[in-house]
């Protein structure tokens, strides 16, 4: 049986066509990655701290040094960095901030989520609360992961609150 070197070089071509987009889209979102965890270390650093733990979700990262108690957010938007942290000893609560708006139509009325934040509040009274935002309707057009991963992160830092009392 002889071979067509020409139909094969032409199904290889082919092959590579349809991965390189791949590769190469992989290849730009492991070096975001990189990107935002190296800012967020240099925050880190600026407090003293060292991350132990950190999770992506979209266009932000956040991490914990779990030695300090402190939990450090990064958020590259279009143009702008956003790089927040939280000492844990001056928190009492976090919660899952969820603004909803109500669409009615024909069959009833269909819930969008608007934006998504999660909230600390201080134990002194004094100090206005901080919140990170995750999701922002205006800035991304669809939820990808942030309800599963604020819940994780909520249930994990709440935990660290429950501990330290």
């Amino acid at each position: 049986m002889e071979m067509d070197w020409g139909t094969a070089i032409i199904g290889l071509i082919m092959i590579l066509i349809c991965i390189v987009p791949f590769v190469i889209m992989h290849y730009n979102r492991v070096k975001k990655e990189n990107k935002m965890l190296h800012s967020l270390k240099e925050n880190a650093q600026q407090q003293n701290c060292k991350i132990s733990q950190h999770e992506f979700c979209g266009d932000y990262v956040m991490g914990i040094d779990e030695s300090r108690n402190f939990v450090f957010f990064f958020k590259q938007k279009k143009e702008e960095a956003i790089s927040q942290f939280v000492d844990l000893a001056e928190i009492q609560t976090c919660q899952v901030v969820k603004k909803t708006r109500n669409v009615k139509n024909d069959i009833g009325s269909l819930g969008f989520i608007e934006r998504v934040e999660l909230s600390f509040t201080p134990t002194n009274k004094n100090k206005g609360e901080t919140r990170f935002e995750l999701y922002d309707e205006e800035t991304n057009m669809q939820l990808s992961g942030e309800l599963q991963f604020v819940d994780k992160w909520t249930k994990q830092i709440n935990d660290r609150l429950k501990n330290k009392k």
